[in-house]
């Protein structure tokens, strides 16, 4: 894919009605929606009292989730197609703490039809990372994808879902193998 292609696809990312981390309809979600910004998924949040491991600092694994999210969208926008994780590897580096607002940021490394690489990092607000990641992520079933896109939300302020995962050739936030 060009840098032009690749600065050119940029905005808010659609949501579903029930993913933990962006679903509108998850009551015990955190309600984040991703974006598309200078050729990486982002996602910014605000670290809340209800995501504590121990008494005074934020649990790794909702670090680890957001980190999750936004290779996630990177293996979606990527391959065009519904992507979950195969493997993850996480490095936590700084505590979190209430309060704090985190950038996750995403983007994919390489990609073939059956598998995307990917990467992440967490910014605190000072700039600091605070968990470094990486991810295999390989497309869905299709039957599993159905399922799948029919959760997604269209909305007029959002990318449409089917122009990122809709049945289109590989094309995204990375170079192809």
């Amino acid at each position: 894919m060009s840098e032009d292609a690749l600065n050119s696809l940029r905005g808010l990312l659609p949501w579903t009605r029930s993913c933990f981390v962006c679903g509108q309809d998850n009551p015990r979600g955190l309600h984040a929606k991703s974006r598309i910004e200078n050729g990486r998924v982002v996602l910014e949040y605000t670290a809340r009292e209800t995501d504590l491991g121990y008494k005074h600092i934020v649990h790794g694994g909702i670090l680890m989730t957001l980190a999750d999210e936004v290779m996630t969208w990177a293996a979606i926008a990527q391959t065009r197609q519904v992507c979950v994780a195969a493997e993850m590897t996480f490095r936590l580096r700084k505590p979190v703490r209430p309060g704090e607002t985190l950038r996750a940021e995403g983007w994919c490394e390489q990609s073939n039809v059956r598998l995307a690489r990917t990467r992440g990092r967490i910014l605190n607000g000072a700039g600091e990372e605070v968990l470094r990641a990486e991810g295999k992520y390989m497309p869905m079933h299709s039957s599993d994808a159905q399922l799948a896109q029919k959760d997604f939300v269209s909305s007029p302020e959002a990318i449409a879902p089917e122009s990122l995962a809709g049945p289109m050739s590989a094309r995204g936030l990375c170079e192809q193998d």
